[in-house]
């Protein structure tokens, strides 16, 4: 990398050695990162030392997200009338290539959570998925939630599944 991109890179506000240190990282990874896609992500205001980082270990996303504020589970009603309540743990890697313009944590969750609700409103029973918690999960990552967004869902676990009410 000559220095005038660098110092460009540097004039144009971004973060040098991030993105250096991130372009490194990504090499000794085996991921397929330059130093332009890299400064894009870093001018886009992404951490893309993070991004590598998250890349190669994968990160756990809760669902709902209690740091927003708000009830710490999802609130789900089965055909047969009775409440589930549901919290979720979403594992994602990140999309370099989908990192720039790409939706963020936030979309994730709220499309995870939107599914769950959604998978559990049409079934039958609760009983039935109280009986397969899995069920919910192969739903969910069917529908393909992580299309134009930063992260790749490498799983989503059903982390508690209660009932609520009648």
């Amino acid at each position: 990398i000559s220095t005038a991109r660098l110092e460009a890179h540097y004039l144009a506000g971004g973060n040098v050695l991030g993105v250096v240190n991130a372009v490194i990282a990504a090499q000794r990874a085996g991921i397929e990162l330059d130093f332009d896609k890299a400064s894009a992500i870093d001018l886009a205001g992404r951490d893309v030392v993070d991004a590598v980082r998250t890349s190669v270990h994968p990160k756990v996303i809760e669902c709902p997200d209690v740091r927003q504020g708000g009830r710490p589970y999802l609130s789900a009603i089965a055909m047969d009338g009775i409440e589930l309540r549901v919290r979720a743990r979403v594992t994602v890697r990140t999309n370099l290539e989908q990192l720039s313009g790409g939706a963020t944590e936030d979309t994730i969750v709220a499309r995870v959570g939107e599914s769950i609700i959604s998978s559990i409103g049409s079934a039958e029973r609760h009983g039935t998925v109280l009986e397969n918690p899995d069920m919910i999960t192969r739903k969910v990552l069917e529908r393909g939630l992580d299309a134009q967004t930063a992260f790749a869902i490498v799983s989503i676990d059903i982390a508690d599944i209660d009932v609520g009410e009648n």
